[in-house]
């Protein structure tokens, strides 16, 4: 019981350390008209977007300025890259935001994204980097769920910028 309570409020833990912690600049908002829009074009109404919410402190204290982190249907973001309207961002960080809501769309789905991340991760950096969890052959009848986590996010990045077809809808 205690265990779905707190997955169900992380982000009102992660407000509330961040307010008694009195870290300045604190915002979070929920995704604008024009987000919405872009993601549609990829998951269409497959995301609850009333639900995702983006932060402008990292997940993670390590967390690197460039990278963005949704382990748990919302987005981390450091200030230095958050943004008003990712959909007015350049198209690379409009790809990064898409692949980041793919992560959204698992955990919404029940995904536990952070262990299958750590997994994933673990297994990049003792492969000594050779074993690359993003990288992905699209396979003619392969379901978009049958793809690691990491894979369904650059799958969906790719049907973004129309390289591949949209499997996640045909799925």
């Amino acid at each position: 019981m205690m265990k779905n309570f707190f997955k169900e409020n992380i982000y009102k833990v992660w407000l509330f350390l961040y307010k008694f912690l009195k870290i300045q600049d604190f915002e979070y908002r929920g995704l604008t008209k024009g987000e919405v829009n872009i993601a549609k074009t990829v998951f269409r109404d497959l995301i609850n977007y009333d639900d995702v919410k983006i932060f402008n402190i990292p997940y993670l204290p390590w967390q690197p300025k460039n990278i963005l982190r949704a382990p748990n249907g919302r987005l981390f973001v450091n200030k230095e890259i958050f943004c008003k309207d990712y959909s007015q961002c350049s198209i690379a960080m409009q790809g990064v935001f898409i692949h980041e809501l793919t992560h959204v769309l698992q955990y919404q789905k029940h995904t536990n994204v952070v262990v299958r991340g750590f997994v994933l991760q673990s297994a990049y950096y003792l492969s000594f980097k050779k074993y690359n969890p993003y990288k992905y052959k699209l396979i003619k009848g392969k379901q978009f769920e049958q793809y690691n986590i990491e894979q369904q996010g650059d799958i969906a990045r790719d049907i973004f910028f129309e390289k591949i077809p949209n499997i996640i809808i045909r799925s």
